[in-house]
């Protein structure tokens, strides 16, 4: 009773409907946070208010947060924040020099229930008016990357990878072959056909010692990087049809593949014997990937649903949805905190891979995009699209930050160099553009 008089005195009188909605949700607020401040921990419950993240949003837990009095005015004028994808405390410059910025860094105590946690995307949302009204930093003045090398591969690119040394780029083209260039200077190292139609998909091996293709016929394939000798075949054309995605798990022996079939199939590295089949989608799968630990999988497709599976025992860990066309490309971010997805409705969505809440929705009006790939310090996602341009995106707000043009038709593909200095850019021109971060 103490307590509903107390905040009676403070939003009004329980007879108004929008004050008798706050006090249910300071009640409820209590018990999921165990009557503690989410940022501060205080447990005085006198001094803790329910603030809603999106001041138009429902009065429930999942857009509130439990919060001392005076930090619940700080998160009303924006001079207080959660980082979405780190739950950190962000505070703004005028007080960092205060009580206040003690509080910086500081993570977001969240309660037990899932269901009763706040929403990321919202989180997200009130993040980024946040850093609206903060002065550029440094960061911003990160220099514009630059076109250092344009290599001639006189067929199609669909598909583009870094060698994990970054010494060799491979690409796989429309014509059939798998192209080896050694880098920097980017001479044509070795062209191996690959006998199973266009290539759709390359990757090389975690240590660098394979490559491996996706074709339209006959399955995929992997080849030894140091004299081209294949080793493996996976798949046939009567049972499996085209396979469009391949991935190697890191610190394992599995190669997945999606293609025609609507399942993902999972094949041993070294035999290429067949070692699982996760089913569940209703279409093409057009994208496959791994998470940085190899303990996750991605895969999604014409049916518009990222499945997220989980490797120790072959389980779907969630469906993510929010396309509402044909995803074509899914990547994680280095961290394994992220994933994202893009396709042909042109909206590249960045998710958090704990809860599969999504925290941003990037809208390009370049029609679909076509791959996607993360820095290597997580920091900004490249995205290429069928308008000829490649986009770089900031992930932390989801702002644009770059637009490389040049290329003459649709950019199939991009991948960043394991360094972070090198992103490679491949096209239906038939070229591939190295751009330099130096």
């Amino acid at each position: 009773m103490q307590q509903r008089s107390y905040l009676d005195s403070v939003i009004g009188s329980s007879a108004d409907p929008v004050s008798s909605a706050l006090e249910v949700l300071w009640q409820k607020l209590l018990v999921a946070y165990d009557g503690a401040c989410a940022i501060s921990g205080c447990q005085v419950a006198a001094v803790l208010r329910p603030v809603l993240i999106d001041s138009h949003g429902p009065a429930e837990p999942h857009n509130a947060l439990l919060l001392r009095a005076d930090l619940q005015i700080l998160f009303h004028a924006g001079l207080l924040t959660i980082d979405a994808m780190t739950l950190e405390v962000l505070v703004a410059p005028e007080l960092r020099d205060s009580e206040y910025g003690a509080l910086s860094g500081r993570r977001l105590r969240q309660p037990n229930r899932l269901a009763l946690r706040p929403n990321r995307h919202s989180l997200a949302t009130h993040h980024r008016l946040f850093q609206l009204e903060q002065p550029a930093t440094d960061a911003l003045a990160i220099q514009r990357p630059l076109l250092c090398q344009l290599l001639a591969v006189q067929s199609w690119v669909n598909s583009l990878t870094f060698s994990p040394d970054q010494h060799m780029l491979a690409t796989g083209s429309w014509d059939g072959m798998l192209r080896l260039w050694w880098l920097p200077d980017g001479q044509l190292q070795r062209v191996i056909s690959g006998n199973i139609g266009e290539l759709h998909a390359v990757v090389f091996s975690p240590d660098g010692q394979w490559v491996a293709a996706a074709g339209r016929q006959h399955g995929a394939r992997i080849w030894r990087v140091a004299d081209g000798e294949i080793l493996v075949h996976l798949g046939d054309d009567q049972r499996h049809g085209a396979f469009f995605s391949i991935a190697f798990q890191p610190r394992g022996d599995l190669i997945a593949t999606g293609g025609w079939d609507p399942a993902v199939y999972l094949w041993d590295a070294t035999d290429g014997g067949l070692r699982g089949i996760l089913p569940g989608h209703e279409g093409v799968i057009n994208s496959v990937a791994f998470s940085p630990d190899g303990n996750l999988l991605l895969s999604a497709g014409h049916d518009r649903v990222l499945r997220l599976w989980q490797m120790y025992d072959r389980s779907l860990v969630r469906a993510m949805r929010g396309h509402s066309d044909a995803i074509f490309s899914v990547t994680f971010s280095p961290n394994g905190q992220l994933a994202a997805s893009a396709g042909g409705d042109g909206l590249i969505f960045i998710w958090q891979v704990d809860d599969g809440q999504p925290l941003q929705m990037l809208a390009t009006p370049s029609g679909a995009c076509f791959s996607l790939a993360f820095s290597p310090d997580n920091q900004y996602l490249a995205s290429a699209h069928y308008g000829r341009i490649v986009r770089i995106w900031r992930v932390r707000d989801g702002a644009l930050r770059w637009e490389l043009s040049g290329h003459n038709e649709s950019v199939t593909s991009v991948a960043f160099a394991p360094g972070g200095d090198l992103l490679a850019s491949g096209s239906f021109d038939s070229t591939v553009r190295i751009w330099s971060y130096q």
